[in-house]
């Protein structure tokens, strides 16, 4: 009993070293940021998973001058926050949103006044 007992732990410690993961399922999201409005802008911010079997949720920075429209498809695992946040070049008002699949809205939101950066948050769901 003892020996089919340790062959089963060394059996679950070898895959979970294998994998490597912190999201063994990979539940994940597909996720697609957008920014609209009058541009260019100086910068836009946004978060993404390496892969759909991590937590860990990357930050990646675009320095501009960027065109609008801007979009970009990411993966985001289950239960992690997808951000997308834009900073105007000029006194402009921009938009941003978090798409699901392409198509369901998620989170939307327009910069508080001419000039302000403009930021979209939502946590998927687990």
């Amino acid at each position: 009993m003892i020996k089919k007992t340790l062959s089963a732990t060394i059996a679950v410690i070898t895959l979970a070293s294998v994998c490597a993961c912190s999201n063994p399922t990979g539940k994940s999201w597909a996720i697609t940021y957008e920014v609209t409005g009058a541009g260019p802008v100086t910068g836009i911010s946004y978060g993404e998973s390496g892969n759909r079997y991590e937590d860990k949720v990357a930050s990646h920075e675009l320095t501009g001058p960027l065109g609008l429209p801007w979009k970009q498809d990411v993966v985001v695992s289950a239960g992690q926050p997808a951000s997308v946040t834009a900073t105007p070049s000029s006194a402009a008002v921009l938009t941003c949103r978090i798409l699901l699949d392409k198509t369901k809205e998620l989170a939307k939101a327009t910069s508080p006044a001419a000039g302000e950066p403009v930021t979209c948050k939502h946590t998927t769901d687990s």
